[in-house]
């Protein structure tokens, strides 16, 4: 074992020697060896597709209207469109009672409208289609309706009005027991034909009534409607084309419908032509149930039997303070009249209520105006006398000489076209301004916008400026072309575009009233270039700088107004004419009847608002009565009342016979005399 071991290390030490004597190997480069590519196969994972979430759609919030609880379908509202429905309208004008008004509201002394124009006008026709009270045709109508536009009647619609029913608020101005006694009518009625008809009343302060109306939040409202000029034309144009026909944002088809009717019967000369296209007026607007008209009463006027000279013209937008005469009561150098509204502006260019014509009436003055009592006989004002041509289209005034405004400004025929011309670009359909554009401009024209791009910028300021220049400035100087001045001759001519027969009358109210072009400037009005009218298009009382500024040249001067308390004139030193009877007037804003009664009998107060409902209360307090005679158009000479009745109806409640020196009682009344004014119940087919 140990030879083999031995044996084994000698060949090992051989081998190592022989290695070491041999010349030494060339490297060995090893061949680069690329690795194959090895391509992981590509695993494509499953799609999972996630399940499809949908996020709920997020409306754009949506401005509720406070007047139509949830604005929706669903019992406890109603939608904005409630009114489209022309089912809807029937049903709402057979559940009005007409009788309930004339007994309970005007005690027997008033008759239902049956058409919008008044007696004895072209278009007034007792024979005409008119609403009654019938609540089985108003539950025919409404189960008719299709509020929620499937196309199938309600009534066979467990999803629309019959079934779900509605609610919606009935708004009148608070201190109008008269219109609120209409919408309680309502309520009762429609509650009775379905209980689930829910209308609710709500007194509005009378700006926030106004103003409710004019931005066309009211569903259903009370127009009601003192006519500015006696033509029937005056009485269908508001009601469709004109204010309220925008309040209650009539449909355009219809619309025009109307306007055809209105551009043709007012260029007819020949009442029977007249007539026959405004019987056709009123079929549509009955069929259509636009709105519906109540009643026409009779006068019933108070005061204090100390006050003397006052005119009782049922056109007059109040009263006119400047010939009445105080010998009594708790001040007699202060007339009080407690009234309901206060007013909305004092710029004659916008002025469009009674409340603020009334202080138009008296700070302002016109050309001309009414001759005492009479609604269609005219006496100069600012101008002495005046002449026509043949044709009816150019009058020319020669106004008087001396007249100072009430801030010390003289009168010039400068101020008498800049008023007009500023009044016709102010324009917009919540003012008068339609009642002279149409004889100025064209009939059919009722806004400066009818001639810059054919009234597509009608009530838009953003939309009219965005005209070319040119344009604008062209429909200025039309208006102007209208006008021509002589100063040594101390006149006014206007050119109409055709015979305008009530232009008189249409002057004569407070549109037509004439300010004083530098104070109008100076106080940041239009400065009367036609690069600019665009700016002051569409004003609203709100943004009008002369809405609670005044400087005429009447009889009396504002002093101060108080908003929702009252507005004090005081008598014009400086006054071209006869002064003024008493030296102040003090226009209290007193909602509560109960106040402004008071206020009468312990004689704070000359002259009151009151509804017809609360008469039986005053007419207590009646001693004297000056009685409506038809044949003179004028009231008698007052008589004495020897007793008042107040369980009989009309006149039959004041009995004159029998006594000489009467009952003592404190008060004058009024009674009898048509009034040119009425109330329409109109509905709003879009409210926002």
């Amino acid at each position: 074992m140990r030879k083999f071991s031995v044996l084994i290390a000698l060949v090992l030490v051989v081998s190592m020697l022989l290695a070491a004597c041999q010349p030494a190997a060339e490297p060995v480069v090893e061949p680069v060896v690329e690795e194959p590519v090895v391509e992981e196969p590509v695993v494509e994972e499953p799609v999972v597709e996630e399940p499809v979430v949908e996020e709920p759609v997020v409306e754009e919030p949506v401005s509720q209207n406070p007047y139509l609880g949830s604005n929706k379908l669903d019992g406890n509202g109603a939608p904005n469109t409630f009114f489209d429905d022309i089912h809807i309208r029937r049903g709402f004008a057979y559940a009005f009672d007409w009788d309930a008004v004339v007994d309970e509201i005007y005690q027997g002394e008033a008759v239902q409208s049956k058409v919008l124009s008044l007696i004895g006008m072209p278009g007034y026709d007792p024979e005409a289609d008119y609403y009654t009270l019938d609540l089985e045709k108003a539950a025919e109508e409404f189960m008719l309706a299709d509020v929620d536009k499937d196309g199938i009647p309600a009534g066979e619609d467990p999803d629309d009005v019959w079934e779900m029913g509605f609610r919606l608020q009935m708004g009148y101005n608070t201190g109008n027991a008269t219109r609120q006694t209409y919408a309680e009518i309502l309520q009762a009625n429609l509650a009775e034909i379905n209980e689930k008809f829910v209308l609710e009343v709500l007194g509005l302060p009378w700006p926030a009534y106004l103003a409710a109306q004019r931005a066309h939040k009211l569903p259903i409202m009370v127009a009601g409607w003192l006519e500015d000029i006696h033509d029937a034309h005056n009485w269908y144009q508001p009601y469709t084309t004109g204010t309220y026909g925008a309040r209650q944002n009539l449909p355009e088809d219809l619309r025009v419908q109307f306007k055809a009717f209105l551009d043709e019967g007012v260029t007819k000369v020949d009442p029977a032509e007249r007539h026959a296209i405004y019987q056709q007026f009123n079929q549509l607007y009955f069929d259509e149930a636009v709105g519906i008209p109540v009643v026409l009463v009779t006068s019933h006027g108070y005061e204090q039997s100390y006050l003397s000279g006052r005119i009782m013209n049922p056109i007059f937008a109040g009263d006119y303070y400047k010939t009445i005469e105080k010998s009594g009561g708790a001040d007699p150098t202060t007339i009080v009249n407690a009234s309901i509204g206060d007013a909305d502006t004092l710029d004659p260019a916008l002025s469009y209520d009674t409340a603020s014509g009334e202080i138009i009436q008296n700070v302002y003055e016109t050309l001309v105006y009414y001759d005492g009592i009479a609604t269609d006989k005219f006496v100069g004002q600012l101008a002495e006398s005046w002449e026509v041509s043949e044709d009816g289209t150019v009058w020319t005034f020669k106004l008087r000489e001396g007249v100072k405004f009430h801030e010390g400004g003289d009168l010039t025929p400068s101020d008498v076209v800049y008023s007009f011309v500023r009044g016709l670009l102010q324009g917009g359909y919540s003012s008068p301004q339609w009642l002279l554009a149409e004889p100025i401009l064209g009939v059919g024209i009722d806004d400066i916008t009818g001639i810059v791009d054919d009234f597509a910028s009608a009530d838009s300021r953003e939309t009219l400026v965005a005209n070319p220049p040119e344009k604008l400035v062209g429909a200025c100087e039309t208006v102007y072309s209208h006008f021509a001045t002589d100063d040594d001759a101390n006149t006014v001519t206007i050119t109409l575009a055709q015979g305008w027969g009530p232009w008189l009358a249409t002057i004569a109210q407070g549109w037509g009233s004439i300010m004083d072009k530098e104070w109008v400037v100076e106080n940041g009005g239009w400065n009367g270039e036609c690069d600019t009218w665009q700016n002051t298009y569409g004003m609203v009382s709100a943004d009008n700088p002369f809405s609670a500024i005044m400087n005429g040249t009447g009889a009396y001067k504002l002093d101060h107004w108080t908003p929702g308390e009252e507005i004090v004139l005081t008598a014009f030193d400086g006054y071209w004419g006869e002064p003024a009877k008493t030296p102040r007037v003090a226009i209290k804003i007193v909602p509560e009847f109960g106040t402004r009664f008071a206020m009468l009998q312990a004689q704070e107060a000359d002259i009151i608002d009151v509804d017809t409902a609360l008469r039986p209360q005053v007419d207590q307090l009646v001693g004297e009565i000056a009685i409506y005679n038809p044949e003179t158009n004028a009231y008698d000479d007052p008589i004495p009342v020897c007793t008042v009745d107040t369980s009989l109806l009309g006149l039959d409640r004041f009995s004159t016979e029998g006594c000489e020196e009467g009952n003592g009682q404190p008060l004058r009344l009024y009674y009898g005399r048509p009034a040119l004014q009425q109330d329409v119940l109109i509905f709003n087919f879009f409210i926002e």
